[in-house]
């Protein structure tokens, strides 16, 4: 699934190629897809393209919006008379002509141009919301972002207090509390910041707790400048990979030497359900 630098990275790309667009029409294949009416949506004009967590939010015209989540093999795919610019999982789709078995939302939009939401999987969704529905959304869902600066040792603290005996790998995947964060950044910032991912919260001192937020916002700047990290569910808004994968130290390097070089080799262990890659050197 996408984590925060590849969803902002679509964002961006998407940016270029949809703003100014009206909606002529909307097909959808099942309600679960698309939730809402298409009559809120159809006559109205994209005037933006916004980003909350691994949320993309389609701000229309007439004060409606088109929240996206990708989920596990979304796609978001813009065609442009014969250019194709395309966001999410990469498959056959991005070469394939369109619709097809994958497509749950056409959108006809202006000068001919069309975006498909594609997903092979049928997890992901776009919902029809207005601000206010989306802000609830946000406010009850997810917390702040490791690059907001609201994200502070205090709020980390006043978060942790709550479930002390939760391991800081499943604390920080918890959109609640790190919006934005998943499975590789998890792993690279813990990583960063010698921290193992088996520790209890309640053990993390304070001083550590501010080297992690540096070693977050370290890792999703470098996720935010390489495009992203392109592994089997991820391409570009333009189609092409991501290059963050290649300065990843933990994350799907199991059996390499620790990049600390302190003799250790990352190890490959599974927390709360998901795959987890550390030192058991030099991350305590």
């Amino acid at each position: 699934m996408p984590e925060l630098p590849e969803v902002e990275t679509i964002r961006l790309g998407l940016t270029d190629r949809i703003i100014g667009k009206k909606i002529i029409s909307v097909d959808f294949d099942t309600a679960k897809s698309f939730q809402g009416k298409t009559e809120d949506v159809v006559g109205s004009t994209i005037s933006g393209v916004e980003r909350r967590a691994k949320l993309i939010q389609i701000k229309l015209s007439n004060n409606n919006n088109l929240l996206f989540h990708l989920k596990l093999t979304g796609q978001l795919i813009v065609i442009d008379h014969s250019e194709r610019f395309a966001g999410g999982h990469p498959s056959h789709d991005w070469h394939a002509e369109l619709p097809n078995s994958n497509t749950r939302i056409v959108f006809e939009l202006s000068d001919n141009v069309k975006l498909y939401f594609n997903d092979m999987r049928k997890f992901g969704w776009c919902k029809v919301l207005s601000p206010q529905a989306i802000e609830a959304i946000y406010e009850k869902d997810y917390g702040f972002e490791p690059l907001d600066k609201e994200f502070t040792v205090e709020y980390l603290l006043s978060k942790a207090k709550r479930i002390p005996n939760r391991n800081i790998k499943q604390f920080l995947m918890d959109q609640t509390i790190a919006a934005g964060m998943g499975n590789i950044y998890t792993d690279e910032a813990l990583f960063e910041a010698g921290i193992s991912p088996l520790r209890k919260i309640k053990d993390i001192s304070v001083p550590e707790w501010q080297k992690l937020i540096d070693s977050m916002c370290k890792v999703l700047n470098m996720g935010l400048k390489y495009g992203g990290t392109t592994d089997s569910d991820y391409v570009r808004a333009d189609g092409t990979k991501g290059g963050m994968q290649d300065h990843l130290k933990v994350y799907h390097q199991t059996g390499k030497p620790c990049a600390n070089d302190c003799g250790g080799k990352v190890i490959r262990i599974t927390v709360g359900g998901r795959g987890t890659h550390y030192c058991s050197q030099c991350q305590n």
